[in-house]
């Protein structure tokens, strides 16, 4: 494995050369405050200028689906702290956070900003997700995440790459040889498996597969 780093002044980027997008790159594009996010734009605009060609999986996308999601959930939890304008109602989210435990609401009441990041945000939304008299609250955030999905698959143009069984294999072999986790192993084999030049990435985790044939290009 080959790993470049920002700004990738040895790559000649064309329409010839082929990228798998990782989630943490879509997410970066996504959160304007994300410390990367202008350089996230600013590797998208060449890209984009010198006509790569540009792929994803169904595992990143739905990654990024979530994601987007659980951020979105999470700021307006806190909108009285931030200077955020909330995605849901004001009476919606006060509902949504009468069901959290008196220690977490005491920290969104009192605005503990060094408290905030430790409320359990996720455990709270899949909670009310499977409650079927609350489970209405949280439609703004799946609507969000599909809106803004759809808005980065409409401005970037990205391709689809199948995860066949081949995938599946190179996969369980990556898993086994390097102990990474099932999706880095999976979004490395279906590159490998495709003959992808590059996974352009922000994420460390990949560097641990030594033996994958893929470069990755990180920001």
């Amino acid at each position: 494995m080959e790993m470049i780093l920002y700004p990738f002044k040895s790559v000649t980027f064309d329409e010839s050369t082929s990228i798998m997008l990782d989630a943490s790159f879509l997410l970066s594009l996504v959160y304007d405050e994300d410390i990367k996010h202008s350089e996230c734009i600013e590797v998208l605009r060449r890209l984009l200028l010198n006509k790569c060609i540009l792929y994803v999986t169904s595992v990143i996308s739905s990654e990024v689906l979530n994601q987007i999601m659980y951020k979105v959930f999470m700021l307006d939890m806190q909108f009285k702290s931030g200077k955020n304008t909330p995605f849901n109602s004001r009476n919606n989210i006060r509902t949504i956070i009468s069901s959290f435990n008196k220690y977490d609401r005491k920290t969104l009441k009192e605005k503990r900003t060094d408290k905030l990041v430790d409320i359990p945000y996720k455990k709270y939304f899949d909670n009310l997700s499977k409650n079927i008299l609350k489970k209405e609250l949280l439609a703004i955030y799946y609507k969000t995440a599909v809106n803004m999905h759809t808005q980065l698959e409409n401005t970037i143009k990205f391709n689809y790459l199948d995860i066949n069984k081949d995938c599946i294999l190179k996969a369980k072999e990556l898993m086994v040889k390097h102990l990474i986790s099932v999706n880095d192993a999976t979004i490395l084999a279906t590159a490998e498996c495709h003959c992808i030049n590059y996974l352009l990435t922000l994420d460390s985790d990949f560097l641990y597969a030594e033996s994958s044939s893929i470069s990755i290009l990180k920001i």
